[in-house]
């Protein structure tokens, strides 16, 4: 077949259908079957780029073009990210034979497939297994068996993600990349239109911070006549991100730096079996980032058996609040590591409140986000001077 040949049959396509704007009858039977079929024709299209993408990257057509592969599928129409996910797929098909054998078929999305790679390629990353061994074919297998079952991609990337966490538990205690506040970044700009434009890029912990207040603050309230608020999901977040930055801009309550946390995570924690703990909107996270929220997060921590069905409630007071944090933030002021304001600091069990720490003042020091990572995770130790101060 020919390269124009796929054009002539695109030309065939647009001439039966592109005029009609009743492709098929309006029985409702046959508007389901056509959807399903078009569905189906549309994974095939993309399975047929996907492998002209790997073809194109094994003969070297881009680098003779002057561009990157990325660069040639822009040019000819392709979204960068559907570029970039095109080219994902079209290395994956080689390595990953179930994941090639249903993108033949057209049985599942090139998003689904997507899912499935940046899956296996992330637990093969994080465990060091090699694609042939029998974890990465399980891992293919689970989580083309989600797809199929109707699992959406960002289920099936936080599925892999736990399968990861659950089999590097015991190495060298190193945060996964979602983990790690590191790598955190925000960037704005203010567009042609006169609007700030922005976007973040987080660690799980402080978007479960994010998202659980948004949340919180952008729930519809009906007018007071009753009617339904007639605010889209998107801008309820909006307005509920103004409040969140109006009340932080307003200056510090009297007892802001003594209180306890204010925002209430949700950490769902397997009492059985080896799965890790979860967060309530972004998923798994490894051993290190519980035990680093249980410093100075307000947690809710629910202990769930093998089929996720609540078994206790942590309610156990755990954080530095009233007197004993206002005793730390007297003594130490700032940050004991970098120095960084009192105010962004979290007081850290020197001896962690999992290992049996307790909550008073000896045991308890300022570490500002950065350095309270660093600690925990970095093998900085803290120790108690004779003269009480860390």
């Amino acid at each position: 077949m020919t390269g124009g040949s796929f054009i002539t049959l695109a030309d065939r396509l647009i001439d039966e259908f592109g005029s009609r704007d009743n492709v098929v009858g309006d029985d409702d039977a046959e508007i389901v079957a056509a959807i399903r079929g078009a569905v189906a024709l549309r994974a095939v299209a993309d399975d047929l780029v996907a492998r002209l993408t790997a073809q194109a990257d094994r003969v070297g057509t881009a680098k003779r073009c002057g561009v990157t592969l990325r660069e040639l599928l822009c040019r000819n129409g392709l979204a960068p990210a559907v570029a970039s996910r095109m080219i994902r797929l079209g290395r994956a098909r080689h390595s990953l034979s179930l994941l090639a054998r249903h993108a033949r078929d057209g049985s599942l999305s090139a998003e689904h497939l997507d899912a499935v790679a940046r899956g296996v390629e992330h637990v093969a990353r994080r465990t060091g297994e090699a694609v042939e061994s029998d974890l990465i074919a399980g891992v293919e297998q689970r989580l083309i068996a989600q797809a199929i079952a109707g699992a959406t991609p960002t289920e099936m990337i936080a599925d892999a993600r736990a399968v990861a966490i659950a089999h590097t538990r015991d190495e060298e205690p190193d945060l996964p990349i979602a983990e790690d506040p590191a790598h955190n970044e925000m960037q704005y700009h203010q567009g042609d239109d006169g609007r700030l434009h922005g976007t973040f890029d987080l660690d799980v912990a402080t978007g479960e911070r994010l998202i659980t207040a948004i949340d919180r603050a952008s729930r519809p309230r009906p007018r007071p006549d009753g009617t339904p608020d007639e605010r889209s999901a998107a801008q309820r977040r909006a307005d509920g991100f103004g409040q969140l930055l109006e009340l932080a801009t307003r200056g510090l309550a009297p007892d802001a730096l003594s209180g306890p946390p204010s925002t209430e995570l949700v950490v769902t924690v397997p009492l059985q079996g080896p799965q890790p703990a979860r967060l309530n909107w972004l998923g798994p996270i490894g051993d290190l980032t519980a035990k680093l929220l249980r410093c100075d997060a307000k947690l809710l921590g629910v202990g769930v058996d093998l089929n996720g069905a609540p078994i206790s409630v942590a309610a156990e007071q755990r954080t530095f609040t009233g007197h004993a944090r206002k005793v730390v933030l007297a003594r130490d002021r700032c940050c004991i590591k970098c120095g960084a304001p009192a105010a962004w600091c979290d007081v850290h069990h020197i001896t962690h409140y999992a290992d049996g720490g307790t909550t008073v003042v000896d045991n308890g020091c300022l570490l500002c986000r950065r350095c309270h990572v660093a600690v925990h995770t970095a093998g900085w130790d803290i120790v108690m001077g004779h003269d009480r101060h860390p």
